[in-house]
Parts: C-alpha cells; sequence; structure tokens
C-alpha cells in the first residue's frame, strides 16, 4: 500500500521525523520502510517536499489527494462565529438536502480522526422519506421496550422513554428526528471514534449551509438484538449516535451565552 519512488527521494530526513510508529529510518543513504510497523496515517505522504510516497491499493486511492497551502488558514473570526453559532437544530423545513452537499459531509465522516488510524467507522445515510419513517417507527418501539424494562432500575431514565414513546404513538410527535429529512446513523467500535466523526460531519453540515442535531437517544434502541439484525449492523459496531440533518427552519441572529468553563 505504502510505496517510496527512492531514486527521487532526496533524503530529508523530514518523514523520518514524523512517523509516530518508527515505520522509516535513513541508513546507509537509503530510506527504508517496515510495513509491520505502519498504520497508514499518512504524515510521510503529507511531509514529503517531493512527492516521492504513495499510499495506494487496499480502500486507499492516491487520487483522492488533494494539495493545500498549509499556510492559508480560514480567518479566526470565521471559525469563532461557526463555533458560536452552532445550533442543535429541531425544526427543519422540507427543503430536500442537494446530494452534492451529501457528499461533502460523507466525505468529511472518511477524513474524521480515529484511533491508531484504525478508520472503522461506518454509516447507514437515510434519506428515502418512507425509510426515514420507518427507522424512526422501528427505533420509537425499540425505545417503549427499553422504557418498560427500565422500570425498576432507573424510574426516571425509563419515565423519559416511555414519554417520547407515547408522544410518537399517541400524539404523533416526532421527538427524535424532528422531521429532519437526512438521518446519519454512526457505528464505530469504540465512542470516541464515532463521536469524533459526527463532529467532523457537524463542521461540514453547516460548512454548506444546513443545520443538524445530534440524537444520542438512538443510540440504544438501535444497538438492540432486534434492530441490528434488522439492518444488518456487523457484531464489531454499534451506534454512537445519529444526527438529523436539514434545512433551517428558523433563522439565527446571535450567540447565546454559556457558563464558563473550570480551568483545572
Amino acid at each position: 500500500m505504502l510505496t517510496i519512488e527512492k531514486d527521487l527521494c532526496i533524503q530529508c530526513g523530514t518523514c523520518v521525523d514524523e512517523c509516530v510508529q518508527d515505520c522509516l529510518k535513513l541508513e546507509d543513504g537509503e530510506l527504508k520502510y517496515d510495513e509491520s510497523r505502519c498504520m497508514f496515517c499518512g504524515h510521510c505522504l503529507s511531509v514529503c517536499p517531493r512527492d516521492v510516497i504513495m499510499i495506494d491499493g487496499d480502500g486507499y486511492n492516491i487520487e483522492d489527494v488533494e494539495e493545500f497551502s498549509f499556510y492559508e488558514n480560514t480567518p479566526i473570526q470565521f471559525v469563532r462565529r461557526d463555533i458560536m453559532m452552532r445550533r442543535s437544530v429541531r425544526s427543519f423545513n422540507e427543503d430536500p438536502v442537494s446530494e452534492d452537499s451529501l457528499n461533502l459531509i460523507i466525505e468529511a465522516a472518511k477524513y474524521a480522526p480515529t484511533a491508531k488510524n484504525c478508520q472503522k467507522n461506518a454509516l447507514k445515510v437515510v434519506t428515502d422519506p418512507e425509510a426515514v419513517d420507518k427507522l424512526l417507527a422501528d427505533i420509537m418501539e425499540e425505545i417503549g421496550e427499553i422504557g418498560k424494562a427500565k422500570m425498576r432500575e432507573n424510574p426516571e431514565v425509563a419515565a423519559f422513554f416511555l414519554s417520547k414513546y407515547r408522544e410518537f404513538n399517541e400524539d404523533k410527535v416526532d421527538g427524535l428526528f424532528y422531521g429532519a429529512p437526512v438521518i446519519i446513523m454512526v457505528f464505530s467500535p469504540t465512542e470516541v471514534d464515532g463521536a469524533l466523526c459526527a463532529a467532523t460531519m457537524g463542521r461540514m453540515i453547516e460548512a454548506v449551509g444546513l443545520g443538524y442535531c445530534y440524537i444520542k437517544l438512538a443510540a440504544e434502541p438501535m444497538n438492540t438484538p432486534k434492530l441490528r439484525q434488522k439492518y444488518n449492523i456487523p457484531d464489531d459496531l454499534h451506534c454512537v449516535l445519529a444526527l438529523a440533518v436539514g434545512h433551517y427552519d428558523a433563522e439565527y441572529f446571535c450567540s447565546v451565552p454559556r457558563k464558563d468553563l473550570p480551568l483545572l
């Protein structure tokens, strides 16, 4: 997967310094590579001034590589604005999400950081209205079952789950996806990798002018044996959370106050 055009290498040693796994070494005037230690993070490729390192094949595509200016940063005020204006959107209009926007969001997930570059996250992207309604109904049914099961061990949590179940079945209120046209379920071997994947997608969702809400309540129902089997979820993955995505139904004009974090 990783190859080096040694004839073009100028032996500057930058890739050796950047390699956290000690895969690369300069010995006897030659760049040597130990594949057994490599996690294919791409640091060496990214810092090579002569483009002599390539990662290709076995799921990787060297054609995906794009050149960017390292010194061309997004102005601080724009990043600060996006962070402060982020809202958990629970009201969406009926405008469809474009395929181009959705592709950019999924691409962002691909580049989310993962522990040891394991890249084992997976997504279930639901855009068909009937499929969204079916997913919502399936999850709500499991929320009701989970609520009943928690009555003795945790009455407070049980009451919350059952209230959501009743709102949906009796009052026809979507208190889970809030009528969003796109649902993205995030699956991962670990909570941290899944959360980072969702957060990375969140940045792109905002960049394409859409709103979203993290839905943690969808995770536990989606991880029940019934829904795992129905939606063909691999054994090594579990649902970390979902994102409800769509166009804003309201306009936001300012940030809101937040408490200062304690500095420990």
